[in-house]
């Protein structure tokens, strides 16, 4: 899987793969942002929690504000399956907020592993299946005409 070229916590940063293109402009966008955003959490383990804790609110922050622009066109497209990719969301965004409050009592090198396969779940499962499923329902309306 593209997964373990993708995320790693040795090697300090995360790496974008074209692997994870949906081909759309503002999705990928996005998804980059989330990549530096994610590369800021590695970057700053060294300088100790409070941080870490800082990088990962402002992902937090800044996905929130994704899945709400993707909720949103999932709504005014019609997608179908928009209240599982929505819960998918709500509960990526769950772990994160768990992931917060464990960086923010225990430091980031007792949570490296669990931020790690967190981050490769989310890039690698999310974008290649549930948001690659709505680009094709979107590809699939336009062909549609």
């Amino acid at each position: 899987m593209a997964s373990n070229r993708i995320v790693s916590w040795g090697n300090e940063k995360i790496e974008w793969s074209d692997d994870l293109l949906l081909n759309m402009e503002a999705e990928d966008d996005d998804h980059r942002e989330m990549f530096a955003l994610m590369n800021q959490i590695f970057s700053t383990a060294r300088l100790g929690a409070d941080m870490v804790t800082q990088a990962v609110a402002d992902l937090c922050l800044f996905t929130r504000e994704h899945f709400a622009r993707e909720e949103h066109r999932m709504e005014r497209t019609g997608y179908p399956d928009r209240d599982a990719h929505r819960y998918d969301h709500e509960y990526l965004i769950f772990q994160l907020d768990v992931l917060i409050e464990r960086l923010m009592i225990s430091g980031p090198d007792h949570v490296a592993e669990e931020l790690v396969d967190l981050l490769r779940r989310w890039l690698c499962d999310h974008i290649l299946t549930v948001d690659a499923a709505f680009a094709e329902y979107l590809r699939e309306k336009v062909r549609e005409g």
